[in-house]
Order: C-alpha cells, then structure tokens, then sequence
C-alpha cells in the first residue's frame, strides 16, 4: 500500500516537488523518484510485504519502470508460473512479480492479477506508460492530459499541473443530488479518475483509455446450474479462500467489526481458518447509532482480539474541522468522520493492515430500498400517462411559481421537486437514479448559478433488484464507500483492504439467482445461512443500522458556527457556483425548522455546508 504519482511533460521542478509532497501520508516508511527526461516516476511506500529495501519503489527490470499502490494477494502463484518460464527473483515482494508479470505478458498480465490496485507502468523501450486500476477502484488513480500527463493516487497530487482549476458543473450537479462524484470526472475539468476495471495508454503526446473488465457482462453470463445446498458450498469455499488470501502480509492485520452480517462473516471465517485475528469497533454515546454491544458479542463469541472505542462529539469534531485535509474533493459521506477514527484506533494498536466488509450489501441484495424503490416504480408505472403528463405538468408550474419557497415546514418544496421527477422517468435505472438523489432537477436548477447535468449511466443489465445491485456495483461502491475507506486508511497510514471485492467470488456473486439472496423478505439470505455456521442467528439477525453518526445532534451549536460562518453572502458569492439567494433562503428555513423544534433536510444543508468548507480548503486559499 502505496502513494503513487508521476508526469510526462514539460513540468517544472516545483510542480514535480509539491505533487511528490501531497501525498506523503500514504507512505512514511520509504519515498523514491525516478526521472528518465521529461518522464517522473514517484513512490511513498506503506511496507506491508518485504519490507527490505528489496521492495523499494520505483522498481525497475530491464526496459520497464513502475509504481503502483495496493496489493497482488496471489503473486507466490504468479511467481511460480514466471519461474516455470525461466525468471529469477531477488525479493519476495509482489511489487517485483508484477513487474516482471508486464515483462512476461504485457497488458495481458492484468488478468493474471488478484487483488487491488493503481499501476503507473513507464516502457522506455515503445515510450509509452500505462495507467492501470483494478477491477472495483478500490485504490484511486486520477490523471490529467494538461500539458502533458500527470496522475496519482488522489487529486491533490495532479493539481500541480492543473494550469485552469475551472470548476466542472456536471460534477458539483452530481455532488449535489448523491453526495459524491462519480465515474470519470473530478470537480476540477482538467481532472479525472480512471474508471476501475479500465487502463489507459500513453504514447506520442496522446492518451486512449480500454476496459479490461466489466461486472455487467459478468452478471449477463449464462449461471452454472446448481441447488441450493450447491451454491452455498460454492459460496462458502470461495469466501474462505478470497478472505484467507487477503491476509497476505509481513505485518499485523486486523478486521473492522460492525456486529452485521458482512463484517462478522469475515471475522468468523477469519478466526477459524486462518487464527486469531484482531477486530475493532467503533461505539457512539448515543443508542440509535451504536453498534458496539452487537460486535462485542460477535468478538467474544468467536474470542478475537477486540478492541472498542466509545467515539465522543470531542473527537468526531476533531476529524469534521479536518475533513478537506482528508479528501480533496467535494464529499458528504458523515461516516467517513467514524471510519478515519477507527482506522486511526487500529493505526494506534501497531496495525497496518485492515479489512472491511464493503461490497456484501451491493453483491447479496443487503439495502432495503431496493425492494422500496421497485414498490414505487410499480406504483408510478400504474398511473396512466395522460394523468401522469398533468401532475408532471402542474407541479412544475406550482414549482416554479416560487410559493413553495415560503413554506418552511415539512420540506414541502423538496418533495415537490421529487415528485416532479419521478413522475418523469419511465424505466428502473432512471427511476432508482431519481429515487437516490438528495434533491430533485427543479432544486438543482434553482440552487447553482450554471447549470450542470446528471451523467450517471442508468442503463441496467435487467430492471430487477439484480440490476440495481450491479449499478451500485459501478457507481455508489467505488465513488461513495471505497473512497471513505481509501481516504479514511491512508490518513492514518494503513492498509484497507476488501475481502468481499475478490473478482472470483464477485462473479459468483452475480451469476447466483436473486432467490438465494433475497428469501422470505431476508435479505443476503445465502449469506445468513453460512454465517449460522459459525455462531448463532441471535448474534447477527437485527434491522440494519449502517456506519453513520447523528452529525447535527451531537454538533448542533457548532454546526450552527460553521454555518454561520461559511454561510454568508459573500463567502457563497466568490464561489461562483450557487445561487446565493437559493442558498440563504435554506439557511433560513433550516434556523426556522431548528428554532420550532423540526428537522429540515439536515442533509442538504450538510452538503451546502461540507461543499463551502471543500472550497475554503482548495480553492479559496490555494
């Protein structure tokens, strides 16, 4: 586990130097620079396999240069079969055999990878490089082809050779509605981040991006026929084998315990087929967010290492003052707050490594809306369409008539502009699209000064709850939730890794039949049956409850001095993205709402705020 970065052009020495500086944090036990002309190769190594000098970044064999962030869990596998055709190793790091993987098979070897990760591969001979992702984006890689190409392992380390930081409308439209960025773009439009599953090529000044794997067309394979008891042995075989090899390291690993199914199914089958292992949890002072006694009673039943740490408001408003020195681009996910806390617990404890359990929920049908939302696309779909033109029609017009505008209780205007929009769209990918959005086109169109877009694909393999799990596969896992894990880890200089996003078992996963997943009105049905193996139902059958914390209850007066002190007329008028008027009128309403005892989109107002404060850090102050 890595920082990577690197340039081809005609970069100055000081934009080389800052690039290389911004992310020292991913790496404080080693940093390299390799330059061959106008070519920059830079390294800030986390050592996790090998840790002599042997594994040392950038690393070289004959005509290739590279660097690369993440791990290749089966490289002894890999190692072997390179052996079978004459190479010799000198280390026992995986950084060497993929490099001499590239040499053996050329692009090609990406296949030959399970794993994680953001290769930067420089070939002097054919002078090209190669920028490579893995297959979920569970490490980052952002690029620009300004002035040349430069990329790294998160946006700061290109704004250096970013000349025009003009803001991309499109990514602050979708920032808006989701709370995240999504696919290729940034929220600068000199930026973007290639998308997992894809590489990209460089050579003679000119970039192509190619797609090496693709979830959907996984899901759209014809499944092998099998029973019930078949596809859980099936399953059950994988997921020892994907867990297990995820804990591949010459440092001590530890597993984040919810008390959920997903985090207490890789706790159990760590803790009986590898041994004993480290788990830590998260506790909140406040009984509707607190997961804490659930995971304890996993941890003692299965007898890990547990560690538990009680978060107070102290410490979560430590992290929030400090949240754009984490991520560097507009981002309202609150339990990234909980999530670098507990990596900074781990971090504490001596461990490099962790796992997490994202990618459960979106492979085995774990999120409640999505049943919600296929109850209401049916109940859209069975209002005819004369009717449905005139309620489109006539709440567009009370709508734009601004009377909604003075109405500041239960957030009348917002579920207007939802209506409006739901009454629009016509199939589910669509549908669940408008369904998920924080605000509705109407409020977008009236809260930011330019206009932007929504460019989500929607387009679904089949309009079923499979289909709205591989969307989540290709949109909210890799731009919302490996984010928050990425960032949250590598702040605090550890290791986050996704026993759940292992290729093999992913395509188990999508080929299964929806019935296994979902039974009985139980979702992750499969999954429940494997984890009765290894403890008890009681343990583990409970609502779902979700990593978040009650940001505006617990920072109710401090919250109220940020937004009094982001909020003002001129703080929203240098940004040259709102609206100001739009923006006031819903500070108001939210101090109406607060002062009468009401709750008013508590959401929106944190996205206005968090997106004031991403501001303030990166461009206001830059």
């Amino acid at each position: 586990m890595c920082g990577i970065a690197g340039c081809w052009g005609k970069y100055d020495d000081n934009a080389i130097r800052t690039s290389f500086e911004s992310i020292k944090h991913r790496g404080p036990d080693a940093n390299g620079i390799y330059r061959d002309g106008d070519v920059t190769l830079m390294h800030h190594r986390l050592s996790i396999i090998d840790l002599s000098e042997l594994g040392a970044q950038p690393y070289h064999f004959e005509h290739l240069s590279m660097v690369y962030n993440g791990e290749v869990y089966n490289f002894r596998s890999i190692k072997q079969e390179l052996e079978s055709f004459g190479y010799t190793f000198i280390s026992t790091s995986d950084t060497e055999v993929i490099i001499k993987a590239f040499h053996k098979w050329g692009i090609e070897a990406v296949h030959h990878f399970i794993g994680m990760f953001a290769i930067a591969l420089y070939d002097k001979h054919d002078q090209s490089v190669y920028l490579l992702r893995d297959r979920f984006g569970v490490k980052p890689l952002y690029y620009t082809t300004s002035g040349g190409l430069a990329f790294g392992s998160e946006l700061r380390s290109i704004l250096p050779f970013i000349s025009n930081r003009t803001i991309n409308n499109d990514a602050v439209y979708e920032y808006f509605r989701f709370g995240y960025i999504s696919e290729s773009k940034t929220i600068f439009k000199e930026a973007k981040k290639l998308l997992s599953g894809y590489y990209l090529k460089y050579k003679n000044g000119k970039s192509k991006v190619y797609c090496y794997w693709d979830a959907k067309l996984i899901a759209s394979q014809p499944p092998p026929k099998l029973n019930d008891a078949e596809w859980q042995e099936l399953l059950h075989k994988e997921l020892i084998e994907a867990f297990s090899l995820r804990m591949v390291s010459d440092v001590p690993v530890g597993v984040f315990l919810s008390g959920g199914v997903d985090s207490s199914l890789v706790s159990a089958i760590l803790q009986k087929h590898y041994g004993k292992i480290n788990t830590f949890t998260i506790g909140f002072d406040h009984e509707k967010y607190n997961e804490a006694p659930f995971a304890r009673k996993v941890a003692e039943h299965l007898k890990t290492n547990h560690t538990e740490f009680t978060l107070n408001t102290q410490d979560a408003f430590g992290v929030l003052e400090n949240f754009y020195d984490i991520y560097d681009e507009p981002y309202a996910d609150s339990s990234g707050i909980p999530s670098t806390i507990v990596s900074k617990l781990a971090a504490e404890q001596g461990i490099k490594v962790v796992l997490s359990a994202n990618g459960g929920d979106e492979l085995f049908a774990g999120y409640r809306h999505y049943h919600t939302t296929l109850s209401y696309y049916e109940r859209f779909n069975s209002i005819p369409n004369i009717l449905r033109g005139a309620l489109k029609i006539g709440t567009s017009a009370v709508y734009r008539s601004g009377l909604t505008k003075y109405v500041y209780t239960k957030n009348t205007e917002h579920r207007l502009a939802v209506l409006n929009e739901l009454l629009e769209v016509d199939d589910l990918g669509n549908f669940y699209n408008s369904f998920l959005a924080n605000q509705g086109h109407l409020e977008m169109k009236s809260l930011l000064r330019h206009n932007g877009k929504d460019t989500q694909d929607t387009e679904l393999i089949n309009e079923d709850i499979a289909g709205l799990m591989i969307y989540d596969i290709g949109h909210y896992l890799p731009d919302d939730l490996l984010v928050k894990m990425d960032r949250a880890t590598m702040y605090n200089s550890i290791e986050g890794r996704e026993p759940f996003l292992d290729h093999r078992l992913v395509r188990i996963a999508c080929q299964m039949p929806l019935d296994l997943k979902w039974r009985n009105d139980e979702s992750k049905w499969i999954l429940k049956q494997i984890l009765g193996e290894y403890i008890p139902r009681e343990l583990f059958i409970r609502p779902k409850m979700g990593f978040s914390i009650p940001i505006f209850s617990w920072f109710s007066q401090r919250m109220d001095v940020l937004f009094e002190h982001y909020l003002t007329k001129d703080k929203i008028e240098k940004t040259n993205v709102f609206n100001t008027n739009t923006v006031l009128n819903e500070y108001r309403k939210y101090k109406w709402n607060k002062q009468n005892n009401k709750e008013y989109n508590i959401e929106k107002m944190w996205r206005i705020l968090s997106f004031m404060m991403w501001w303030d850090r990166w461009c206001e102050k830059l």
